[in-house]
């Protein structure tokens, strides 16, 4: 337990790393130096230490992949927050031309396929009275107390169409243009309780 806890104080996890992985490079380097086997119990000491050796290389590997990054140094602090500024600014200008760009293509297909405002519509004509009564077999001319003189039918103004709404484009900034919120009517109060 005190040896742990020497070791833990003695070297940082980067150090320690560092020389696990020097000391298996130095066993690789011996296991390479050994004689070939000449027995079956040589043979199996030699894939014993290869396997080992093995073994500390996937636990270093390991330890590398999940250790932190090594904290940055002032100069490449600031050099990540000037690139972080650059990309920042870049993916900026990127979309405001692409929305500039939309836009205007829009108002070109706009001004391509506009279309000339709509005639206005002509007054409905007055209606054509006639005497109905020959369409039909067997009506006679007796008093049927139906007004006979278009002069004496009252008659409904005809109605004026409405001018078409006016479209307000905002060209400055689309996200911008106003709004406008629908509400509910109020509802009359039915008394009650």
């Amino acid at each position: 337990m005190a040896s742990d806890t020497h070791t833990a104080e003695r070297y940082t996890p980067q150090e320690r790393r560092a020389r696990l992985r020097a000391f298996a490079d130095r066993m690789l380097g011996h296991l390479e130096d050994l004689a070939p086997p000449q027995d079956l119990a040589e043979l199996e000491r030699t894939v014993r230490v290869g396997l080992l050796i093995e073994r500390l290389y996937a636990r270093v590997d390991i330890a590398e992949r999940r250790a932190p990054p090594p904290p940055l140094t002032p100069e490449q602090e600031a050099a990540e927050a000037a690139e972080a500024a650059q990309r920042r600014a870049e993916h900026h200008a990127y979309w405001v031309d692409r929305v500039n760009g939309l836009r205007l293509m829009r108002e070109a297909e706009e001004a391509k396929t506009l279309k000339p405002a709509p005639a206005p519509v002509p007054a409905p004509s007055p209606p054509v009275y006639t005497d109905w009564t020959d369409d039909f077999e067997g009506y006679g001319d007796e008093d049927d107390d139906l007004i006979d003189d278009p002069s004496d039918e009252v008659m409904a103004p005809a109605p004026k169409p409405e001018p078409p709404l006016a479209r307000v484009i905002d060209t400055q900034d689309p996200l911008r243009a106003p709004v406008q919120y629908w509400r509910p009517p109020e509802r009359p109060d039915y008394g009650g309780g």
